[in-house]
């Protein structure tokens, strides 16, 4: 799917794509963010946990920030996997 060319939130097309979400560590490391979801939530070890990176697209007007999974199909076929292994929609785990 591609993303809209203007801003969701007031309209503009001032979009910036390719903004890179990233946090820092304690040591003030810079690390990418990620989605990640277990396909056996409940397990206590080896969940099997799917990480999928993140892209954004920034508003230059309003700054409405819109982020988006680089491989999204990887994550549903995580989803899949966990729906098969008996998870049911709830709080997440």
């Amino acid at each position: 799917m591609t993303p809209p060319t203007t801003c969701l939130r007031c309209g503009s097309d001032s979009i910036i794509p390719g903004v890179r979400p990233v946090d820092r560590d304690t040591n003030g490391t810079s690390k990418a963010q990620q989605l990640a979801l277990a396909r056996t939530p409940d397990a206590l070890m080896f969940k099997g946990t799917e990480f999928v990176a993140t892209t954004a697209r920034v508003c230059a007007d309003c700054g409405f920030v819109e982020v988006y999974a680089v491989d999204p199909e990887a994550l549903w076929k995580a989803h899949l996997e966990r729906v098969a292994n008996g998870w049911t929609a709830g709080a997440p785990r």
